[in-house]
């Protein structure tokens, strides 16, 4: 019996291991399969089971995958899945109209409440400050930041922080300031419009007569300059430029909704 024994295990030692995918473990001669031998060996194929390997979608700055195949029982690839490029932004200068990126110089925000909560009163700003000079009486062509802002009302605010950081208010309680712009357009016209900054305020409103001539400005392309003067002190003047960029497609993203 134990004889008999060693004799099986010796059999079962020279059995063909068929992989996953296996062929033919049939004799051969000389490297030539024997045709003409109908009991040359023996065949054992592994069936696959095909298993989907889903496709994604490439996006804006990452790529994507065709759909594949594999077996789900060996793990083998049967369609292996190939690499879609990035699909690139649809712009370099204003706002993706794929994926909503913006890539110029404005932003939407949105005014808070009481809570400090967002609501849906939208504004567009400069995303950050404009850097230019100011004069007055006491110096020349100091450090100035400004910025634009536009709201849902078509409401032209200007902020000017003389030195950087000293913002100019109106302080009073009775009167209001006036201001006198000269807006300089991309193709060299001079458009002489007016401003006003409220008692109490700290921004100068573009009178409401020439809000859409800037609006038409800021609309278009290139760089639109400003030159601010107090209507009553014309020493204090402030000068800077506010490049178009992307504010026409964030404009009209917000007015179409």
């Amino acid at each position: 019996m134990k004889k008999l024994t060693t004799i099986l295990l010796a059999v079962a030692m020279t059995l063909p291991l068929v992989a996953c995918g296996g062929g033919n473990a049939g004799n051969t001669n000389g490297g030539n399969t024997n045709s003409g031998n109908t009991n040359s060996g023996s065949t054992d194929k592994h069936t696959h089971v095909e298993e989907v390997m889903p496709a994604v979608e490439p996006t804006c700055t990452k790529t994507g995958l065709t759909e594949g195949k594999r077996c789900s029982e060996c793990g083998e690839v049967l369609v292996a899945q190939e690499t879609v490029p990035a699909l690139g932004h649809t712009t370099e200068s204003g706002t993706c109209e794929r994926c909503g990126q913006s890539f110029g110089d404005w932003r939407i925000d949105y005014s808070v409440d009481d809570f400090n909560q967002p609501t849906d009163e939208w504004y567009i700003t400069e995303d950050e400050y404009l850097v230019s000079t100011f004069s007055n009486s006491a110096t020349t062509n100091s450090k100035l930041y400004a910025n634009v802002m536009v709201d849902l009302d078509d409401n032209v605010m200007i902020f000017l922080y003389e030195y950087g950081s000293r913002q100019v208010k109106n302080s009073s309680e009775r009167y209001w300031d006036e201001y006198n712009i000269t807006m300089r357009t991309p193709d060299g016209a001079d458009h002489k419009i007016t401003g006003t900054m409220y008692c109490g305020d700290d921004r100068v409103f573009v009178d409401e007569a020439y809000t859409d001539e800037v609006l038409t400005a800021l609309k278009g392309e290139g760089n639109v300059m400003f030159r601010l003067e107090k209507a009553d002190r014309t020493v204090n003047s402030y000068l800077f430029g506010a490049p178009a960029s992307n504010f026409a497609a964030q404009y009209n993203a917000q007015v179409g909704q």
